[in-house]
């Protein structure tokens, strides 16, 4: 037997050392784009699995990243000229093949370290700091042939008075929210480490193979299997659709990272927390995407995802092309008109867009059109919604949020697309699912009403829709209801559920640090370290809270994270020199600011706690919140004219503020008359 396996691993090698002689000569061949002694392992999958490799070689899982090479970017690099952030970089190219970028206004030229992407732009990474990288937020366009600035866009924030990003801020390309090793590496390399040391603030990254490679998804053993010669390790082989979905989301989703050990084959929940349509500024309420959350949240939000169907069924595992063309529906047709079953469950009976919706050109047909209108991201990136939501022009007028009817008919308004679909669509199909939209966008405005977030709970079938109304009411005032639907929702069986049940207060809390998904210890841990700090200590729910916190601080978030930590455990000046740190990651967010007063105002130190709020209204003048902090504090010094004055402005900003609201009415008796 040990024979017949030397035999076939050796047949093995032999072959793929025939695919390398062969596959990487030719520049124009598929494989031309990276080094293949980079990637030593998959090649030699190559040999026993040509077909796949092919369809590897040739997606943008194998292009997600590479070194910089002549023939694909030379001329990027010829004197090239690119402004950004307000601030003019020129790009060149040496004698010796090293590309070069430097700050037309400072003197050190930056070498090219490695390039992301092919389609539609390419972004280029340089040395920073202690093992850092930082991608630039200039990007190539290589079907335009030019270099664009990747926030083009802040262009139009700019007009609503936020800052132009510059050096020192954690969005310029400089700051953190640019650093590879943290923002990029992990779904660009594979077997990515970060390794970053929190003491030294250095990182000593490391990876496997450049690019998504075959044994991201097909971890190897530590030798060829003894009875196949295979590399793949063999528990890790036959994944379920579930299985493999949850190693396309380990990237393809925005969420809160735990570490970076996911191996194809965990459980998801057990390394991330998926972020869900909380944050206005990253979703709306009905799911659709705002900003870059790279499509699984929206996916698991949709019918289509909570039925069962995965990325398998419609994406190719190594193409990541679909598996039938969807320009002609074909992709959608094969469920939607044939009743297809996926878990007991049929799919809805469809011959394609209603009569009379849109027939004005030929897209009007396609069902991705309505049901996954797409955006644009990093400027130039056009990506497809994947919430599936049905156009509903009646809320795009009453909240503001975008339908693909509009979004497609930009010569038209809400009105006109609400008029066609009222004919074209059953009332009931978009009525049933607006009591939830309307509920969650209140809460999302800070503006929640407990008894219609509850209602629209006891009637949702879509677990994820479930976790998001738990998430709202958790920021809500508890009360007996929210309680009795808190523990309800602890004994589900959908992970995102309990989570979100773990963040609302209760008795139900306490064993969900027992729960066998980190996400829901961790969840647990968080609700109760802010209010029985004692029932945490020494405890491996503490570890693991820590642990995960040691993991991100390199960022603010991760950094604040270990500053609640230290005041937990009684150490009050680890946790003010943690905020400190997180103000310096992160100078223009106001949320460190605003904890740190808050430490500062504990300890009786109200000119410091003023100090940093002001800070912060003068960075984010546009912040209720902020406002509403700092009059807390000039009451506390007793300054009860400048603070009403400061709660005027907080209403003005956001009219239905909850606490400016009760502040301002328990100050007033303590007005002088004078006091407008």
């Amino acid at each position: 037997m040990q024979q017949k396996t030397r035999q076939m691993v050796w047949s093995a090698v032999l072959c793929c050392l025939t695919f390398l002689t062969t596959s990487c000569d030719d520049e124009d061949d598929f494989s031309a784009h990276w080094d293949c002694s980079a990637i030593p392992t998959s090649m030699q999958c190559a040999a026993c699995h040509p077909r796949q490799f092919e369809q590897w070689a040739n997606s943008d899982h194998a292009w997600a990243a590479r070194l910089p090479k002549q023939a694909l970017d030379g001329v990027a690099f010829h004197q090239k000229t690119s402004h950004a952030h307000g601030e003019a970089l020129l790009f060149s190219d040496q004698e010796s093949g090293n590309y070069l970028v430097r700050p037309v206004a400072g003197q050190q030229s930056l070498p090219i370290v490695t390039a992301i992407g092919r389609s539609p732009l390419v972004q280029y990474t340089v040395p920073g700091k202690r093992g850092a990288q930082q991608v630039l937020s200039s990007a190539w366009d290589p079907s335009a042939q030019q270099w664009f600035d990747i926030f083009e866009d802040d262009n139009r924030l700019r007009k609503e008075g936020v800052a132009e990003r510059t050096a020192g801020d954690w969005g310029h390309w400089t700051g953190r929210g640019m650093t590879w090793n943290s923002q990029c590496a992990s779904c660009h390399m594979t077997g990515y480490r970060k390794r970053y040391d929190r003491h030294a603030d250095a990182y000593r990254s490391s990876f496997k193979e450049p690019g998504v490679t075959c044994i991201q998804c097909h971890p190897a053993a530590a030798a060829p299997d003894s009875v196949d010669g295979c590399l793949a390790e063999r528990t890790r082989r036959k994944l379920t659709p579930r299985q493999i979905s949850a190693n396309c989301a380990s990237c393809h989703a925005r969420a809160d990272v735990f570490d970076d050990l996911f191996c194809a084959g965990d459980k998801f929940e057990n390394h991330f927390r998926l972020e869900l349509p909380v944050a206005p500024s990253v979703f709306y309420a009905n799911g659709m995407q705002r900003d870059e959350v790279f499509v699984e949240t929206g996916f698991r939000l949709s019918r289509m995802g909570t039925a069962g169907v995965t990325c398998l069924d419609c994406h190719d595992p190594h193409s990541g092309d679909t598996i039938l063309p969807w320009e002609d529906n074909s992709l959608c047709l094969r469920c939607h008109a044939t009743g297809k079953e996926i878990n007991g469950k049929r799919a809805p009976l469809s011959e394609g867009a209603p009569a009379g919706t849109c027939d004005r050109h030929s897209i009007g047909g396609r069902c991705v059109e309505c049901h996954m209108p797409p955006s644009n991201f990093m400027a130039r990136d056009s990506r497809r919604d994947h919430s599936l939501n049905i156009p509903d022009p009646v809320l795009s007028t009453e909240l503001g949020i975008p339908n693909a009817c509009t979004m497609c008919h930009t010569d038209m308004n809400d009105s006109w697309a609400a008029g066609v679909l009222a004919h074209a669509l059953p009332h009931q199909i978009v009525e049933e699912r607006r009591p939830r939209i309307r509920a969650i966008h209140a809460a999302m405005h800070g503006h929640a009403k407990a008894t219609d977030l509850l209602q629209a709970l006891q009637n949702e079938p879509v677990p994820a829709w479930r976790a998001t109304l738990l998430e709202h009411l958790s920021r809500c005032p508890t009360s007996q209801a929210i309680q009795q639907a808190a523990r309800r929702a602890a004994a589900e069986p959908d992970a995102l559920v309990r989570t979100a049940a773990a963040s609302i207060p209760g008795n139900h809390v306490l064993p969900m640090l027992l729960d066998p998904i980190r996400a829901v210890r961790q969840a647990a841990a968080w609700c109760l370290l802010t209010r029985c700090p004692e029932l945490l200590r020494g405890t491996s729910a503490i570890k693991e809270l820590r642990s995960a916190a040691e993991f991100r601080s390199d960022q603010p978030s991760g950094t604040m994270q270990l500053a609640t930590l230290a005041l937990a455990a009684g150490r009050a000046d680890e946790a003010e020199s943690l905020y400190r740190r997180a103000i310096q990651l992160d100078p223009a967010s106001p949320v460190p600011y605003m904890d740190y007063a808050v430490l500062l105002a504990r300890q009786n130190r109200l000119t410091e706690a003023l100090h940093q709020l002001l800070t912060c209204t003068a960075k984010s003048p546009k912040n209720a919140e902020a406002q509403y902090r700092l009059a807390l504090v000039l009451i506390e010094l007793r300054q009860y004219p400048a603070a009403h004055t400061v709660l005027n402005r907080a209403l003005e900003i956001d009219p239905q503020h909850p606490g400016a609201l009760r502040a301002r009415t328990s100050l007033t008796p303590l007005l002088s008359p004078q006091t407008p």
